[in-house]
């Protein structure tokens, strides 16, 4: 495309006064905003799959807008709202439509400017942030385009207010790629074939995404099976990354540093890795005008976030008595921090920060008023954070996907750089490091997934569909089958899911639960019971609910603004007068409440670390298998072949001297690494005396996690042993008691696949996990409501109500919520089908087990059991209550 006198040539598809502004605003359009104009023109459903910063929000919106610009105001005020726009983040929907401001603005002067009538195209938000006078406007006088969320979307089509949507033709559905693979896609994909079914003709949809892997997946989500034009131009997005260990040797880390002994010693201190790399990060943000610091859990957020700021006090002279302390005591090992103080180099962003807090940091960020902010994967999605110099990822991210979101938050601009550095915390951490950032620069992401018939999905989505209508059990059918997660539905399931709802149980023993609707098995017609509608619009939605505490500013008249949000363990260990970290400021608890925190501030205090209980979401598999391969050619390159590569991924000097070292390691302690063609079987005798089986396997915690659980219940069965065993995303360790038996061997961990497939969905079925996953899937199936939506429901009750269902339920397999439960787990929390996959390539030798006995652990086994930090380490992070 040329560009001539400040006109961009060949783009005169927009009317005269939108043409205009476009001329005097870009340069030139970007080949994404090119392609999606062309397919939007054309009246298709266009996903638009373009990196971070190539302007596709703007493409979809202009079409919309040039539209509405020119087209008059319908007669009738109901049908206004011609365009919807979804966004999966409440505070990308604020930031959409502030940005959608200056075109709207730029539009009128335009117009003005030719003599044309001034467009008045009006806009509305609604999300669970919306007061209600401004939602009861918009329901009785509807703006041209809404701005929502899937969960506000579900509530307005589950209520009167639905009527103000019913003039909708263009749906924009923003960072699809973020909910397409998730029960909240599927929850947002049936919401949007009953938007059509309340339209005159079904809406063009807009699908936008970050670069993703199978396309056609994502274009399938978006349109339900009907045809899709994918906009997808070259990638052009260049990412400079670098991979930085911060000290010379970190086979050092961990041991202690202590000279004194004996029982006045006190605890000895140990060698950590995190004062050098807390130097490096706050070098770095001195170095640049801002900076995201990525973590990947809460806790560690708010920790790196107080001493980023303890640091730069330090520097700038202002050392608090505790500053003086060593910073490996500091950072390593105390579970207490320091507020920022008056030198705030960084703010903590996460899921358990307040909203308002959140939008406060964010904007102080883009003002240049805040130099970093430390966040989780609350900042991964296309939130504009302005002019981004750098992004630092601590530790490795939890997938190609995730680091390539997050490091292209800095260079957001269209063809600008997206630099990024990352530390690993240990040697097995540097592995995936180097693994991600090669694949990040080839742009190598992971395949994604929408789920395939969530049953609890479904049975929310049909109590609300039948709130206000009567429906027949075809015209359910039929809705719901033309949603591309449902569109495989049996008609059995779909019929037992509905006698679920209508109250036909399998037993008697399930006569406590409600009935949610009547089905008249003469007509086939499905009439919702009296208090449906308020039970869906009060338990509707798909994010569990964690039983967490929100925490409030104290007031006189009562609670005052919301601060953020505790775990319930960490409440019950807390008393009033305790003082703690949350946002990087200090707070004093005044009161502890059944359902919240009162809290004042506690300006310089130190305070104590919060914590939160999260899943590990775990390596996905695919990545699992390309460490192994790299860890295979590595090993098979010579020494100056091996370090070219490593330093072509973005390893420094001491990156790849650590990474060579270790693998040369481990293979002079065992003949042969682990990778993706190799198990690695590992024993030793630990300081007890008791056995250590080390399981080496790259395939990540999804495939090792189940394959623990049949271990165990073979030494179970075998030799009466409850054997502790840990799992994490590089293998499996079992600690067996000494016994005068032969030493525990690998064909512990050889079954046959189809063996293995009914021993761990045996064991699912009695595990803390699937009681967990059944409580859930209960809920969002609406068989254990909210008692009151107002008030906070403790998790222990929650969770005694849902075993009380799980004892009768269980022993009914066919029953909707067990098999979803059941489903969950061994597909969405477990990969069972890539475990048997695997079984079936050590059976065929795709695969090879080798057996090894080792005097103590080896380098990689070390690894294994540093890294290994509990089930709880990684929140899933999105903000919570996102409706």
């Amino acid at each position: 495309m040329s560009v001539a006198a400040g006109k961009l040539e060949g783009v005169n598809r927009f009317s005269p006064a939108t043409q205009d502004w476009l001329d005097g605003a870009f340069a030139a359009p970007t080949p994404a905003q090119l392609g999606a104009w062309d397919a939007i023109a054309g009246g298709e459903h266009t996903l638009v799959v373009a990196p971070t910063g190539s302007g596709k929000t703007l493409a979809a919106f202009l079409s919309a807008i040039d539209r509405l610009s020119a087209l008059p105001v319908p007669d009738d005020p109901m049908r206004r709202c011609r365009v919807l726009y979804i966004s999966p983040l409440k505070a990308l929907a604020v930031d959409v439509e502030r940005n959608l401001r200056s075109p709207l603005a730029g539009i009128r002067q335009a117009a003005a400017r030719l003599g044309l009538p001034a467009p008045d195209v009006t806009v509305a938000m609604r999300s669970g942030d919306t007061p209600a006078d401004e939602r009861r406007a918009f329901a009785r006088r509807p703006a041209d385009i809404l701005i929502t969320t899937p969960e506000s979307l579900f509530l307005l089509l589950t209520s009167a207010a639905r009527e103000a949507l019913r003039g909708i033709d263009t749906v924009i559905v923003d960072e699809v790629h973020a909910v397409c693979a998730t029960k909240r896609g599927a929850h947002l994909a049936l919401s949007l074939e009953r938007l059509d079914q309340l339209l005159d003709a079904p809406a063009q949809r807009v699908g936008l995404s970050a670069t993703v892997r199978p396309v056609d997946e994502v274009a399938t989500f978006l349109a339900g099976g009907r045809p899709v034009a994918v906009v997808q131009p070259p990638l052009t997005k260049v990412f400079d990354l670098q991979v930085v260990v911060p000290i010379e040797d970190m086979s050092a880390l961990g041991e202690p540093i202590d000279d004194l002994s004996g029982p006045a010693a006190g605890a000895q201190r140990r060698s950590s890795i995190w004062p050098h790399v807390e130097e490096r990060v706050l070098d770095l943000i001195e170095a640049h005008r801002s900076t995201i610091v990525f973590a990947n859990s809460r806790r560690l957020a708010e920790r790196l976030t107080a001493r980023l700021n303890e640091l730069a006090g330090e520097r700038a002279g202002a050392a608090t008595a505790l500053g003086e302390k060593p910073p490996a005591e500091l950072m390593g090992q105390s579970d207490s921090g320091h507020p920022a103080g008056d030198i705030v180099v960084a703010r903590a962003h996460h899921g358990s920060v307040s909203r308002e807090q959140r939008a406060l940091v964010e904007e102080a960020l883009k003002a240049g008023q805040l130099p970093a902010v430390v966040a989780t994967s609350s900042l991964e999605l296309g939130i504009d954070m302005g002019a981004v110099d750098l992004v630092v990822q601590v530790e490795s991210p939890p997938s190609v996907a995730s680091g390539l979101q997050r490091v292209g938050r800095a260079g957001h601009q269209v063809g600008a750089v997206s630099r990024g550095v990352l530390f690993p915390k240990f040697r097995g951490d540097l592995v995936e490091c180097a693994v991600v950032a090669e694949r990040m620069n080839a742009g190598a992401i992971e395949s994604m997934r929408y789920p395939r018939n969530p049953l609890d999905v479904l049975a929310q989505q049909i109590v609300a569909m039948v709130a206000l209508d009567t429906l027949t059990v075809d015209e359910v059918d039929e809705v719901v089958r033309r949603a591309a997660p449902f569109a495989g539905l049996p008609r059995s399931a779909l019929e037992a899911v509905l006698d679920m709802l209508a109250g036909r149980y399998p037993s008697d023993a399930f006569a406590e639960l409600r009935p949610r609707l009547t089905w008249d098995r003469v007509t086939g017609e499905l009439t919702a019971r009296g208090s449906a509608q308020r039970l869906a619009v009060t338990s509707g939605g798909t994010i569990p609910d964690r039983g967490l505490f929100g925490v409030f500013l104290a007031g006189v008249d009562g609670p005052g603004k919301r601060v953020g949000e505790l775990d319930e363990e960490m409440v019950y260990e807390s008393r009033v007068g305790d003082v703690f970290l949350l946002g990087s400021s200090s707070w004093r608890i005044q009161d502890i409440t059944h359902d919240r925190v009162l809290v004042t501030h506690a300006p310089g205090e130190m305070g104590r670390m919060p914590f939160w209980k999260g899943d590990s979401p775990g390596r996905p598999i695919e990545l699992g298998r390309a460490l192994g391969a790299f860890l295979r050619e590595i090993a098979s390159a010579d020494p100056e072949a091996a370090a070219t590569r490593a330093r072509a991924a973005g390893l420094d000097d001491w990156g790849t001297e650590n990474l060579l070292a270790y693998l040369a390691e481990q293979r002079a302690a065992t003949g042969q690494l682990p990778d993706d063609r190799t198990v690695l079987v590992e024993r030793f005798r630990d300081e007890l005396g008791d056995w250590r089986l080390v399981v080496h396997s790259p395939f990540g915690a999804a495939v090792n996690a189940p394959w623990a659980l049949a271990i165990g219940a073979r030494l179970r069965e075998r030799y009466a042993l409850d054997v502790a065993s840990m799992h994490s995303d590089d293998g499996i360790v079992l600690r067996l008691p000494d016994t005068d038996a032969e030493p525990p061997a690998g064909e512990l961990a050889l079954f046959a696949p189809d063996e293995i497939e009914s021993i761990v969905t045996a064991e699912v079925g009695g595990s803390a996990l699937f009681a967990s996953r059944f409580r859930e899937c209960a809920a969002r199936s609406l068989l254990l409501p909210k008692r009151d939506p107002r008030r906070r429901a403790p998790l222990w009750q929650q969770r005694q109500r849902a075993n009380q269902l799980l004892q009768v339920a269980r022993d009914y397999g066919e029953f909707p919520v067990v098999l979803e439960a059941m489903r969950e787990c061994l597909q969405d929390v477990y990969d069972l089908p890539g475990l048997v996959g695997m079984m079936r390539d050590l059976a065929a030798r795709r695969i090879r087990m080798v057996e090894v006995e080792t005097p103590a652990a080896s380098p990689f086994a070390r690894s294994l059991l540093f890294g290994y930090v509990g089930m709880f380490v990684y929140e899933g992070d999105a903000p919570l209550a996102e409706r």
